[in-house]
């Protein structure tokens, strides 16, 4: 999926600026406003709001006019508008904020059971391995006897953590066996190099 990280503009008021006249014909309250929220946004998903712009028109003479065009009483009087505030101009904010959080969560929960699980190792048990070279692959127990844990190692790698589970099939494991003791097991996972284990129920 591709996403487009971009800027636009969404309307937040319109109006009239009383008791002040034109700079260009000097007509009084003829002067129209629209203010305009400025907003980043991820694939049309709003992120967050980064400011204003202000456009103004003369309703008589039809002139437009930059805000800094204004004398500094029409300049006050617009920067007095009171906006209302939109929450959606944050809701790309507030899902990414989400998502980190559900990550975090889920990293600290498989953290946790990783933890429990290398302390009894199964027949089944596939294990995530993190290798020194920055590639990520797995290998599975095929059998345990007494203190030897057997282990078949997968064929293929990744190159990020997460597509490492899309490695685990039959098809991609070895038939030759590597074996370790227990304490080798343990030792791997202190030093890092297992990252995550997962046990069928």
């Amino acid at each position: 999926m591709i996403f487009l990280i971009g800027t636009r503009s969404s309307n937040a008021k319109n109006g009239s600026i009383q008791n002040e006249k034109c700079p260009k014909c000097k007509t009084e309250n003829s002067l129209d406003f629209i203010i305009n929220r400025e907003y980043v946004h991820i694939t049309l998903i709003p992120l967050f709001s980064y400011g204003k712009t202000v456009f103004i028109k003369c309703n008589h003479c039809k002139e437009n006019f930059d805000f800094i065009d204004l004398n500094e009483s029409i300049q006050q009087k617009l920067a007095n508008e009171k906006l209302k505030s939109s929450a959606l101009l944050y809701l790309g904010s507030f899902i990414i904020l989400l998502s980190l959080l559900f990550l975090v969560k889920k990293n600290y929960d498989e953290n946790i059971e990783t933890s429990k699980l290398i302390k009894s190792p199964m027949k089944g048990d596939v294990y995530n391995l993190k290798f020194s070279n920055g590639y990520y692959s797995n290998m599975k127990i095929e059998k345990i006897i007494k203190d030897s844990i057997y282990t078949l190692h997968n064929d293929y790698n990744a190159y990020m953590f997460y597509d490492v589970d899309d490695l685990n099939k039959p098809e991609n494991y070895s038939d030759k066996k590597v074996n370790y003791s227990k304490n080798d097991i343990l030792t791997l996972y202190q030093k890092g190099e297992i990252i995550k284990i997962s046990r069928e129920n």
